[in-house]
């Protein structure tokens, strides 16, 4: 059994929206204003932010370098653009990736009439000022749904997922709807994993269960099996190397 730590929902830092940031925020790691020397990153997982947007609102045109990003929508739509001209809106379960290497300006946008809510991550890259790169895939329901679904390949396994980023990480993500189904994973003893249950609330085989916005983050071998604790859970893991 894998070492393990829990963090709750209200540890998490909270921004609410207003005149100078444009969505609720929970910060899983120090960002921005919300600097705590003992929480910067897990592994080279540097920032989990959750952003609830406000309708005709947003991120606008904002510079990234040396930093691999992908955003993962949870509700609304999300309107991307960028400074090589990529023009996207994506919405619920659609993810977008963004190698910023050697440097890239872009923004996000909420730009309909509801809230739009999304998981922004970002990973620190294998190695500085690579080459810009956007690329997205617009997952089915029916692709996550009761199953345990790939978003995010590593440089070691570029082909397992439609999406990659310039490290040894993997994301996958879940949306467990049947109390009569479960799923699995595996992690191994050299590497660790971030779980967020970011809707509903999921039981997890000898670790603790996960209420909406709690996490879990677990180092070394783990034999993991997710199944329903409420109604419904959408969860996210993040796997990578122990570091």
């Amino acid at each position: 059994m894998g070492k393990y730590e829990k963090i709750k929902a209200g540890d998490l830092y909270y921004l609410k929206a207003g005149d100078r940031h444009p969505a609720d925020t929970y910060f899983h790691f120090s960002f921005a204003d919300y600097y705590d020397p003992q929480n910067m990153n897990y592994g080279v997982l540097r920032v989990v932010n959750d952003d609830n947007v406000k309708p005709d609102s947003g991120f606008g045109t904002h510079p990234h370098r040396n930093m691999e990003i992908f955003s993962y929508v949870v509700n609304g739509q999300l309107t991307h653009r960028d400074s090589a001209g990529n023009h996207e809106v994506l919405s619920r379960g659609h993810v977008q990736c963004i190698s910023a290497g050697s440097g890239v300006t872009h923004s996000e946008l909420n730009e309909q009439d509801d809230w739009c809510r999304f998981l922004q991550i970002w990973v620190l890259p294998e190695a500085a000022n690579l080459p810009v790169r956007y690329d997205l895939h617009k997952f089915s329901p029916e692709e996550r749904e009761n199953k345990l679904l790939q978003i995010i390949a590593g440089t070691k396994n570029k082909d397992q997922a439609p999406l990659h980023v310039c490290q040894d990480v993997n994301a996958y993500v879940s949306e467990l709807t049947d109390k009569d189904k479960s799923v699995s994973f595996v992690l191994n003893e050299a590497r660790q994993a971030y779980i967020y249950c970011f809707e509903g609330s999921i039981n997890i085989n000898q670790y603790p269960s996960l209420a909406e916005r709690d996490s879990l983050k677990i180092d070394g071998k783990a034999n993991l099996e997710f199944s329903l604790a409420c109604a419904k859970a959408h969860f996210i893991i993040i796997e990578m190397h122990r570091a």
